[in-house]
């Protein structure tokens, strides 16, 4: 393939081009402000600059700021801190072992906070390798954190100045992508859309829904306390259309293809609600009540009587509990925001703690690693007095990541382009420039570093870094050959892709499958709690709406997380354990639509009369076997040769012949429950046998 080709499929678009260009500005001006005054905190400051732009992102001017001030304001703290422990290398190790950890549990807040957080961590490290000018640890500390902060204050006014930022539109954006989705998926209903295409649409749309009222929540302000109860009124009835949805799929799953159910009508409904909200999104001032009252007409036309003629009885159940779904104002009037006390806050950040500290944490197998990491690379550099260690750092953290696949392309890509860079900057370097042509041709490398960054391509970005940071770190001391430097840097490159892919050999492959499992099985307990609740509700007529709408998002997030972490750990299972966890996961799916179902029926209105004593006690053992099912799965009770709590009960729901027509509602749901427990306990058998590759280490079935 030709050069030139090749290089321009990969060269950045001119608005990335652009920014690269203001990025490469600040750390320009900085640096020639350095090099005219002859003062060495300049080039600090311009290090600062570095490492602010890098912080910067797409978005609004909030979110802009948050990541720019924390690396560019927070960074003097983080720069100061490793001034003051520079003259104590225990000091130091024990700081960048702490700050590793919480560098990698920031990992999971996202990608934004996972930058920033790691580039803090390369301030730290780097301020600790530091040459000290002076004995005075306050004047040091003083030094390099107010050095950092005219670098990072003047790089965020320059960012934010010259680099326009988006208009904060939420929450329109997020009710037109939940109404999309919704689309999406009653179109692939309508046209017999499979399994796994359905799955995806589920996950989409749970998504979607919760991005939407988060962003509502974070624009509650008195100038939005008009708007903000119509969008979350609109978001409220995209959640009933995705229950009707789920019903219908469920339904259609159990008929086949003579289910008689009005799919094209309802991907019409669907199509004509998703135009009317892109079309009132679109407005500069959207007329939000009278949204709200198109979105009303379309529920009427949905549940109308002659499209759904022929629709099962079940089917029929969901309409009216989707027609009785009130207006705006009988909505408004019941409705609350949610005011979460500080015991909310501490569960929140317990649960937290223990999702991430568990055994086989993800995030806290990722904080270990770069603990470890930042520790194997300033331990050398403390050790033989080397400054330019910090390039270690900054190789181990940004190469390492959560995956091991990740980590391991990133490793390749950087590696060969940080080689590339380096002989590239070796060349440069045996013309001999000026160091003011060397501190140009250093700008611009990073803006072309910066651009590469922006368009995703880490190959890129390392090519183009190292030579700017070389000539750069040339300039301040050009009596150094800058060939040895080059030599250095990619020396340095290459440690650090060692250090990153050696540290995640710290955890076993056995250790992704243990999330993988306990993922899989918390899923089956909420979504079984989930449909226990359903059960119970509709047997005792009692209104749980509230409890049984958090249990429901539970359950669709738990379901969520377990299928993402098979997604992405399970590409080295057996083809039977792949079999197990696929049906593992299809049977909670299958749960939560069958409590979709007992939730449309109970709750429609249609049925006047609650189950009579037989029907209450069969659904009541049902309840229990769907307790054994959340807390033992693959353990019933009747294998221990015992009679069991509901052995009074053991007569089936569908056998007891009732005469109620919600009896019979609930008979003939209460027997698809029954074989969903019973896929669940032999799957959950597959898994949990001593020899399944699947189970974690050490585990034993029924402890």
């Amino acid at each position: 393939m030709p050069v030139v080709p090749l290089l321009l499929r990969y060269w950045p678009d001119a608005a990335l081009i652009r920014r690269g260009v203001i990025y490469a500005g600040s750390f320009l001006a900085l640096a020639g402000m350095g090099g005219l005054s002859g003062q060495a905190i300049y080039l600090w400051a311009a290090t600062a600059s570095i490492w602010t732009c890098l912080a910067d992102r797409e978005g609004t001017a909030a979110q802009r700021l948050a990541s720019l001030g924390a690396v560019g304001i927070g960074g003097s703290v983080a720069s100061a801190l490793g001034a003051a422990v520079a003259f104590s290398p225990l000091a130091a190790v024990a700081v960048v072992l702490v700050a590793g950890l919480a560098v990698g549990f920031a990992e999971a807040r996202g990608p934004a906070a996972a930058i920033a957080a790691k580039l803090l961590y390369v301030v730290l490290i780097a301020a600790c390798l530091q040459p000290a000018t002076s004995h005075d640890i306050v004047a040091h500390m003083l030094d390099s954190g107010l050095g950092y902060l005219r670098g990072g204050a003047f790089a965020c006014l320059v960012c934010l100045a010259l680099i326009p930022s988006r208009r904060d539109m939420r929450p329109r954006p997020e009710t037109e992508a939940v109404y999309a989705a919704l689309q999406r998926f009653a179109s692939a209903l309508a046209h017999g859309g499979d399994v796994p295409t359905l799955t995806a649409c589920k996950q989409d749309i749970r998504n979607r829904i919760e991005a939407a009222r988060r962003a509502i929540h974070a624009r509650r302000n008195l100038r939005e306390a008009y708007a903000l109860p119509h969008f979350a009124y609109v978001i409220g009835i995209a959640d009933a259309l995705f229950g009707l949805l789920i019903v219908a799929t469920e339904l259609r799953e159990r008929a086949g293809p003579a289910h008689r159910l009005p799919l094209r009508h309802i991907a019409r409904c669907v199509a004509d609600a998703h135009e009317q909200v892109s079309h009132a999104m679109a407005q500069h001032a959207a007329d939000l009540p009278s949204l709200g009252a198109a979105l009303r007409h379309e529920i009427r036309r949905l549940v109308a009587p002659v499209p759904n003629a022929s629709a099962p009885p079940p089917y029929q159940s969901a309409l009216a509990a989707l027609a009785r779904h009130p207006d705006f104002d009988r909505w408004r009037a019941g409705f609350a925001w949610p005011r979460r006390g500080l015991w909310h806050v501490v569960d929140r950040l317990r649960g937290a703690l223990r999702e991430h500290t568990a055994r086989d944490a993800l995030a806290g197998r990722h904080a270990i690693r770069l603990a470890l990491g930042g520790c194997l690379s300033l331990l050398p550099a403390q050790w033989w007095h080397v400054d330019h260690g910090y390039w270690v750092a900054v190789t181990v953290i940004m190469v390492l990541s959560p995956q091991f696949q990740t980590t391991r392309q990133i490793s390749l890509k950087r590696f060969g382009g940080s080689l590339a860079g380096a002989l590239l900057a070796c060349v440069i370097g045996l013309s001999h420039p000026a160091p003011a042509a060397a501190l140009g041709i250093s700008a611009v490398f990073l803006a072309g570093a910066y651009a590469s960054r922006l368009a995703a391509q880490p190959a890129g970005f390392a090519f183009c870094l190292t030579p700017a940071v070389i000539l750069f770190s040339w300039i301040g001391a050009p009596a150094v050959d800058s060939s040895h430097f080059a030599a250095l840097r990619g020396i340095d490159t290459a440690l650090g892709c060692l250090i990153a892919l050696a540290s995640y050999y710290v955890l076993a492959p056995r250790v992704e499958r243990s999330r993988m499992f306990r993922h899989a099985f918390d899923a089956l307990a909420v979504n079984a709690v989930y449909l226990r609740a359903a059960f119970a509700a509709a047997r005792s007529g009692a209104a749980g709406t509230a409890r049984l709408e958090a249990l429901r998002i539970s359950a669709g997030r738990a379901s969520t997380r377990a299928e993402r972490t098979r997604e992405e750990h399970g590409r080295g299972l057996t083809p039977d354990a792949a079999q197990a966890y696929a049906q593992l996961h299809a049977t909670a799916r299958r749960m939560a639509a069958l409590a979709g179902v007992v939730r449309a029926g109970a709750e429609s209105g249609s049925f006047d009369e609650l189950p009579r004593a037989p029907m209450q006690a069969a659904l009541a053992a049902l309840e229990v076997r769907l307790a054994e099912v959340a807390v033992r799965p693959g353990y019933e009770t009747g294998e221990t040769g015992g009679t069991g709590a509901h052995s009074e009960h053991e007569a089936p729901a569908g056998k007891l012949a009732p005469a109620l027509p919600f009896e019979r509602f609930l008979a003939e749901q209460a027997d698809y429950a029954d074989a969903h427990i019973a896929a669940a306990h032999t799957v959950a058998k597959a898994l949990q046998r001593p020899g399944s590759v699947a189970a974690p280490l050490g585990y034993a079935r029924g402890v």
